[in-house]
């Protein structure tokens, strides 16, 4: 992490999305028999698989090299939430999936998820300055991470990212 730029911190960013896709696929298959749930854990993969293909397409825009953020300040933030427990800790949302067994459970670990990717990509955004495909996965990230609490919270079905409460 000592020498994270710009275009790594985004390459990571495309291989969290690609986790966090096989992630929600793997809890989508695991609760099968509950098609509410499974259907959830779905539209979020398919929204993981989208924001990949958004970072690639930003990774396109940004040059080859070097480049460091901004200032030292935006450096060490993005290195943090990189080192976040989504990233490296042993207790992380995807860690030990085979032991997700409960509903309550997977819920959990996906608003861990969202939560520490939320974190990640707002920490890209202030070194990117305002970028519309940043700016459109983040807005995506915080549906997410309302929709995964209110299902949690609530046990309510959601209908779409556009649910409210």
């Amino acid at each position: 992490m000592d020498n994270l730029s710009l275009r790594d911190g985004i390459e990571l960013a495309v291989t969290a999305e690609k986790l966090g896709a096989d992630f929600y696929k793997t809890l989508a298959k695991r609760f099968k028999e509950n098609a509410e749930i499974s259907e959830l854990f779905s539209i979020l993969a398919k929204d993981e698989e989208a924001h990949e293909a958004q970072f690639t397409a930003l990774l396109e825009k940004v040059p080859a090299g070097g480049k460091k953020p901004k200032s030292d300040q935006e450096y060490q933030l993005l290195t943090a939430a990189a080192m976040s427990e989504f990233f490296t800790g042993a207790e992380g949302p995807m860690k030990d999936i085979g032991k997700i067994k409960t509903r309550d459970d997977a819920f959990a670990r996906a608003f861990a998820l969202e939560k520490a990717s939320l974190f990640y990509y707002h920490a890209m955004q202030e070194c990117l300055g305002e970028n519309e495909i940043l700016k459109a996965i983040i807005s995506a990230e915080k549906s997410h991470l309302v929709s995964v609490m209110k299902y949690l919270v609530t046990g309510a079905k959601m209908r779409g990212l556009a649910d409210t409460w």
